[in-house]
């Protein structure tokens, strides 16, 4: 099993509105190959915005993973209240 924690966003550009995210991701599966979804929930719960984390990370071991997400509609992404793996 793979578990997320530690989710942490940071606005990277207002002009074309991009935001990187970060989290620790612990692999806990039997392949060192790392795939995670990640969910942006409104506040009534859905999902209104998503971001994928991939990396190699040995059985067992943890590891903060980060990706940059671009040209995301502001509007949408200032009503994102939390952030949890899909």
């Amino acid at each position: 099993m793979i578990t997320v924690s530690d989710i942490a966003i940071r606005v990277v550009s207002e002009d074309d509105f991009s935001f990187a995210i970060k989290a620790l991701v612990q692999n806990g599966s039997d392949n060192p190959r790392v795939f995670v979804e990640l969910q942006g929930l409104d506040s009534d719960g859905f999902e209104i915005c998503d971001a994928i984390l991939e990396s190699i990370i040995p059985i067992g071991a943890s590891r903060v993973l980060t990706t940059k997400e671009d040209y995301v509609d502001k509007k949408i992404f200032e009503q994102i209240v939390g952030w949890q793996q899909k």
